[in-house]
């Protein structure tokens, strides 16, 4: 899924404010891999999933609040959409773009 290989800006809709991270993201078969840059320095994204137009992966944030938030997101051209959860939070709606 080569599609979604690059960098890609996301907005993240939280409970204290919209949060921002660029992406970079990289593709084999269905494995997705890459790293994440917001307020906190870069992330490493873990158990990275890419089939069809769907990625699904988890970022493991250190502030402000420690938590782990799992993205669900769809990728359709050059635009991103979908969720982030965070245990029993309710989820927040992400929206991106290419060419962060």
């Amino acid at each position: 899924m080569t599609g979604v290989d690059g960098k890609w800006a996301i907005d993240v809709a939280t409970l204290a404010g919209s949060r921002r991270f660029n992406l970079s993201l990289s593709t084999a078969g269905t494995t997705l891999t890459g790293t994440a840059v917001g307020d906190t320095g870069p992330l490493t994204i873990r158990n990275g999933r890419a089939t069809g137009e769907r990625l699904e992966f988890v970022l493991d944030l250190v502030g402000p609040i420690p938590m782990s938030l799992a993205f669900d997101l769809r990728v359709v051209g050059t635009r991103m959409t979908g969720t982030a959860r965070s245990g029993p939070l309710p989820a927040m709606t992400v929206v991106g773009s290419r060419g962060a």
